[in-house]
């Protein structure tokens, strides 16, 4: 796990310091707002609903710097509140930044505190995204339970196709996304939790009008059961009247689209064995 961490780590150092001298791409304004709803399992949790509202924004601060942030809101079982905050820097076929993100779970009164680095490299027809995310809170205790932060680990590959579908999905319109998750590896309470997960995930996007996408579906699972499954609606702000959804995903940072469910699980404690005492005779 260190040695993940050390390479992941080492990887966007050299991204960052190796952007500026490759071929310059300036960061533009956006905005963007999403609003989603659909069904979460996590660990130590049943599954449930739950309705999303995510606000977007990246500010650029120089040549290719800037700074990006996500607020969101989730409503289901017990509230969360949380933000996201980092720089980016922008190349002609990537970006990258260091995020970090935050969220309070209203359901304990629990504070979440995450690191997670970003970077997506941008192929012909497709984007290439990896995304890391590891805990830095301690775990959240109450009389019985105690809720811990996990770490993500994910990769996945959108695909545009270079024709027409249909006359709503045309060329570079349509979003096919696959790709492959690891959490709960590392981190504290990771000893404590039902072990790694590792699970596919998938997705399926188009946008029908200008600037206006619909992300039909948006999915994760692991083999532990854990899951998060989500459909809904996007609109970007301050993009040029002619872009493409391939356009418009790469005007930002597109991997943390799953920063609201980047909290933590509960973990049940079991009361302690009453005590026995001795008796002589």
């Amino acid at each position: 796990m260190k040695f993940i961490v050390s390479l992941l780590s080492m990887t966007f150092i050299f991204v960052f310091l190796l952007a500026p001298t490759t071929n310059v791409a300036a960061l533009d304004p956006v905005g963007k707002i999403t609003i989603s709803g659909g069904a979460e399992k996590a660990e130590g949790n049943p599954a449930g609903g739950r309705g999303t509202i995510e606000l977007l924004g990246l500010l650029p601060i120089g040549a290719n710097f800037g700074l990006q942030g996500i607020g969101h809101y989730v409503g289901g079982q017990g509230s969360r509140i949380g933000f996201s905050l980092g720089p980016i820097v922008g190349w002609n076929s990537g970006k990258a930044g260091l995020f970090v993100n935050y969220q309070h779970r209203s359901l304990h009164s629990n504070n979440f505190v995450s690191l997670r680095p970003s970077v997506a490299f941008y192929l012909d027809q497709a984007n290439l995204n990896l995304w890391y995310s590891h805990p830095v809170s301690s775990p959240q205790r109450s009389r019985t339970e105690v809720e811990y932060g996990i770490n993500w680990l994910q990769g996945t590959l959108s695909y545009f196709p270079a024709t027409d579908v249909a006359s709503f999905m045309r060329k570079d319109n349509l979003e096919l996304t696959l790709g492959l998750q690891v959490n709960t590896f590392a981190g504290a309470g990771r000893h404590n939790l039902d072990s790694a997960g590792v699970g596919p995930v998938f997705g399926f996007s188009f946008m029908p009008i200008q600037n206006l996408a619909v992300n039909l579906f948006k999915a994760t699972f692991d083999n532990r059961s854990r899951y998060t499954v989500e459909s809904g609606i996007q609109y970007h702000f301050f993009g040029p009247g002619n872009s493409t959804l391939k356009e418009l995903r790469r005007r930002s940072l597109e991997p943390n689209w799953l920063a609201p469910g980047a909290g933590g699980r509960i973990n049940r404690r079991q009361p302690p064995p009453p005590s026995s005492s001795s008796s002589g005779g």
